[in-house]
């Protein structure tokens, strides 16, 4: 009963909060072709590289389409059902998480679908098309790829929580936030099996684009089941220590008064 009851919550927030950025569609609609299109462009760097050269250690253009398509889908998961996490740093900072302690629910969900951005449609729709048609992938390896595409976007909301977080201790690191936000996701856009031993460490713990790019990609090139899970494992550890680092970091909150506000 307690998980049917959260389960009910959770859907009730994603239905209020995307109804809400649905209640506008022209704009919805404009801000997703705008990033649908944004991706293609973005494409067209790697199609004038390999126009160039043939391979990058032995990935192909094909390889890169399925890696920006895993990248995109699971981007645009991430701020569609999960906005808020790009505006948890300065919630924190401003003392708006008064509102969402207050309710009886663990605060964390609340936070996170505050806010839904419309652009992450434009993102997920272009992932189809990087997968079928620029990938080469077949139908058949589909369901394989929305899965670990899909665990991907649990991975980056939750290291995108982890970095919010960072003001809890530091207030004045919101910059820091956002320049790991774009350090992450310009890294997740590229190869990353041609870096050295301890980079590729720091990206399978620390810094974990391999969970959000790599590993999906390798995985359904080589059909592994091991490399699959491994990105669904990771998907459970990361939100498990999203959770935690939150919780810590609310010892240290200091009340912004937003209840009282309200009144």
């Amino acid at each position: 009963m307690k998980l049917r009851s959260s389960l009910l919550y959770l859907a009730a927030l994603l239905r209020l909060t995307v109804t809400e950025t649905l209640a506008r569609p022209l704009l919805a609609a404009t801000s997703a072709v705008m990033m649908f299109g944004n991706n293609l462009i973005f494409f067209l760097v790697w199609v004038i590289y390999f126009a160039n050269f043939s391979n990058i250690r032995g990935w192909i253009l094909a390889d890169l389409a399925l890696l920006i398509g895993v990248v995109a889908w699971a981007f645009g998961l991430t701020v569609f059902l999960t906005g808020g996490v790009r505006d948890l740093a300065q919630t924190i900072v401003d003392g708006r998480l008064d509102i969402h302690l207050g309710r009886p629910r663990h605060p964390l969900p609340g936070l996170l679908m505050s806010r839904s951005l419309s652009s992450g449609l434009g993102d997920m729709a272009s992932a189809f098309v990087f997968w079928l048609w620029l990938g080469g992938i077949g139908l058949g390896d589909l369901p394989l790829l929305v899965a670990v595409s899909t665990a991907a976007a649990i991975v980056l909301a939750a290291t995108l929580t982890i970095s919010q977080c960072i003001v809890f201790w530091l207030p004045g690191a919101l910059s820091l936030c956002e320049d790991l936000f774009n350090m992450l996701m310009m890294v997740a856009f590229y190869p990353q099996h041609p870096y050295g031993f301890a980079v590729r460490l720091v990206l399978f713990t620390v810094f974990p684009t391999a969970f959000i790019s790599l590993l999906p990609v390798e995985a359904v090139r080589d059909h592994d089941p091991q490399q699959a899970l491994a990105v669904l494992g990771a998907a459970v550890v990361y939100a498990g220590l999203a959770a935690l680092v939150f919780e810590r970091g609310l010892r240290r909150y200091s009340s912004g008064n937003r209840v009282l506000e309200l009144r």
